[in-house]
């Protein structure tokens, strides 16, 4: 479900935390930035050179390699082109994943398809303070040795990636009408499974998560903890080319070809 106070999250052993936001950077960021691993980077990201990394840039002035987030506010006269000039190919530079995922860019806030605010959150204020007892999904390995080893795993998932491993769709996920009969069509799917017990949420489904639009957000969490459940239970997850274990990372129920 989705987390209004991040202090209040525990991060259980064994249990597996899904994050709806980047976790990883480009190469082209970790090579100019001088970053080997993204546990790495995240040891240093709000410390040394790096203690500004999570403060979003207010002017074009104040964007740098080691403050790459930008602008702190949308305001008139704010260009793409002010963070391109200021750090290159790395400013938009795509992670595979999010290449294949149709991802907006990390580094650039605003617009509806950004993404840095939330992985500025779940990056400083979640994974790095636990940073010595998790792992992180898929720099620290298979997701299957992972959940073997104990410790809680961290990592990031797209919840429209995960319902697509269910063979469900949802035309427009604003609407509860629509929330509900993919809902309908998710237990529909999964009732014959004895190993998921749906019955604390199946009313939810069933209804949509209610007629507001506040209703989403549950969905997509609900949804996305059916769809992972199951790819573990059935040791499905896709696992991600080498190359995506050292600094860019993976989405979970994304193939890897």
């Amino acid at each position: 479900m989705p987390v209004e106070d991040v202090d209040a999250l525990t991060l259980d052993p064994g249990a597996v935390v899904a994050f709806d936001c980047p976790i990883g950077v480009s190469r082209e960021y970790a090579a100019m930035a001088g970053l080997g691993t993204f546990r790495e980077a995240l040891g240093v990201f709000g410390a040394g050179r790096f203690r500004r990394f999570y403060e979003p840039a207010a002017r074009a002035e104040d964007i740098a390699t080691e403050r790459p987030f930008y602008p702190l506010r949308g305001l008139k006269g704010i260009r793409r082109a002010d963070l391109r000039r200021a750090l290159g190919e790395a400013a938009f530079a795509p992670r595979e994943c999010d290449r294949r995922a149709g991802a907006g860019p990390i580094f650039w806030l605003v617009g509806p398809r950004q993404v840095g605010r939330s992985a500025v959150c779940v990056w400083r204020d979640v994974i790095t303070p636990n940073l010595d007892r998790v792992a992180l999904w898929p720099f620290d390995g298979p997701l299957r040795a992972l959940v073997a080893a104990g410790r809680p795993i961290v990592a990031e998932m797209y919840p429209a990636f995960l319902l697509r491993t269910l063979g469900v769709t949802v035309t427009r996920k604003s609407d509860p009408a629509a929330r509900a009969a993919c809902g309908r069509a998710v237990l529909q799917g999964v009732e014959a499974d004895a190993r998921l017990d749906l019955r604390a949420v199946a009313g939810l489904l069933r209804d949509g998560f209610g007629r507001s639009r506040a209703g989403e957000d549950p969905f997509d969490a609900t949804i996305a903890c059916i769809a992972l459940a199951k790819l573990l239970l059935d040791n499905a997850v896709p696992e991600p080319p080498a190359h995506a274990r050292h600094v860019e990372g993976w989405i979970l129920g994304l193939g890897s070809s």
